[in-house]
């Protein structure tokens, strides 16, 4: 029973670091209990993935008020994570350099689900959870948001072994302290340094649109009467940005002719999310249309939601419906970069800000990045600090701005230094109509991770494998057996 407990508080106290970021110094401390289990126990893998479960109920269980079973599968799923971890954790806990390939080992895995084909998942990665220490997490523009996850658990391994030798000052508390003098010396050297090139106004509307109501048929004449009303509010020289699927009818051939004359009325340029249907497929797309209501541009969102936009291994699951109105969306292919006043946009929608890979791409042929998305599906926070949490590590890992426009909020932007500035109304960010001008500032030099991307997983499974080699030699083999009776 003790270890049960021992699981729940674990995953209890890393869930709250995502939910609360008043909490988010949990994360520091959370992974000690299961440290210890995976010290002392031989089979400690049931109990990780308890701790797993309850970590993300903590962190998903607002999927539930859409999808209870997406809510448990997706649970099920990442919890495997943490219980790979156990076994694989469990070779390396007693060896002397277990701080450095225990941290490898939950790298590595992180960058597993956050790719794995067809699965791939990467909200809940431990860095993210820091998204607010910003005097941290500044290497991430060389390293990405898990080098922070590496820093997390190695901190947790280290508490433990200082507690398992009862000496507060070990070889393993130097090393941490050297991995935080140099993040924090690298962090406060980058804030000081990098300087805005040049800014762009743009102007984003949150028209917080009821959920039940974005496809209502016969609410679609006051959808569009309230992002009218709103655009009146902008300022007619920026560039009007509007959520994901913020347009309330399909738009096939003939229905784009109605948006491009709205736009027209409107005598504005605009970005605007839509659902659009091209020879039987639906896309959920963005589409630039300049004052004159004339297309500019068109980009087909590429990764699409689970179960909210497509399911996965339809041809097995042909009896599960995917929860949005339309049904099965289809993914786009192709990336596109959009023009506006001499400067180049790229468009994440939706959950696409969570995939570094696609985020990185499109930095490098654009001096921001918008995403535009719903959000609306759920009850506001914790579901809109995680996602933007999120969008504060792409910033910093490319070194640029990311305006976001979200139907019922969190809208906004962050800056290349992962600085938030969030559009409020009365105070409120979430579930209120609002109208802003923002002045962004753009960074024209990219990021290294931009240039090199995620490295660091694999410098961590040649860390794993350099470990593996030397731990299977015979002499060390020894001297590890030793070791541990001399611990026990």
């Amino acid at each position: 029973m003790f270890n049960i407990l021992l699981s729940i508080v674990s995953g209890l106290a890393s869930g709250l670091s995502f939910d609360i970021p008043q909490l988010s110094f949990l994360i520091w401390f959370s992974f000690i209990p299961l440290i210890y289990l995976l010290y002392k126990l031989k089979k400690p893998a049931v109990y990780f993935f308890l701790a797993g479960i309850v970590n993300y109920l903590v962190i998903f269980f607002w999927i539930g008020s859409v999808t209870s079973l997406g809510e448990f599968a997706l649970i099920l799923y990442l919890s495997l994570y943490w219980l790979i971890f156990a076994y694989s954790g469990k070779f390396f806990i007693s060896y002397k350099f277990a701080i450095v390939v225990l941290p490898a080992l939950w790298v590595v895995l992180e960058f597993i689900r956050e790719n794995a084909a067809g699965a791939s998942f990467g909200w809940g990665i431990l860095g993210y959870s820091q998204f607010k220490n910003i005097f941290l997490i500044q290497i991430s523009d060389i390293l990405g948001v898990k080098f922070i996850s590496f820093i997390i658990i190695t901190v947790n391994v280290a508490i433990f072994k200082a507690y398992k030798q009862k000496k507060i000052l070990t070889n393993n508390l130097l090393y941490v302290l050297i991995l935080f003098v140099v993040s924090v010396g690298y962090s406060t050297y980058r804030l000081r340094t990098i300087v805005p090139s040049s800014y762009l106004k743009v102007s984003i509307v949150q028209p917080n649109i009821p959920q039940g109501l974005k496809w209502n048929m016969s609410a679609a004449s006051y959808i569009i009467g309230k992002l009218k009303r709103l655009s009146k509010g902008t300022n007619p020289d920026t560039l009007v940005i509007y959520p994901e699927a913020s347009w309330p009818k399909l738009l096939d051939t003939s229905a784009r002719m109605d948006l491009s004359k709205w736009v027209k009325s409107l005598k504005k340029n605009v970005l605007i999310g839509a659902v659009i249907k091209e020879k039987d497929k639906f896309y959920n797309a963005a589409l630039l249309i300049d004052r004159e209501g004339q297309y500019r541009g068109v980009y087909r969102k590429i990764k699409l939601v689970p179960f909210g936009e497509y399911v996965p291994l339809r041809h097995l699951l042909r009896f599960i419906p995917v929860i949005n109105d339309l049904g099965d969306i289809s993914a786009g292919r192709d990336f596109h970069i959009f023009d506006y006043h001499h400067k180049k946009f790229g468009v994440l929608i939706c959950f696409e800000d969570i995939f570094p890979g696609l985020a990185a791409k499109l930095a490098r042929h654009s001096d921001l990045l918008v995403n535009i998305t719903n959000d609306g599906w759920f009850d506001g926070n914790p579901e809109a600090i995680q996602h933007l949490s999120i969008m504060v590590f792409r910033a910093i890992e490319n070194r640029i701005s990311i305006v976001r426009a979200a139907n019922t909020g969190i809208s906004g932007y962050v800056d290349f230094l992962g600085h938030i500035h969030i559009v409020t109304n009365k105070g409120k960010a979430l579930f209120v109509d609002a109208v802003a001008e923002l002045k962004v500032p753009l960074n024209s030099a990219r990021s290294i991770y931009n240039k090199i991307g995620d490295v660091f997983p694999f410098l961590c499974i040649f860390i794993i494998l350099v470990f593996l080699i030397i731990y299977s030699q015979p002499k060390c083999r020894q001297i590890c057996s030793n070791q541990k009776g001399n611990e026990r």
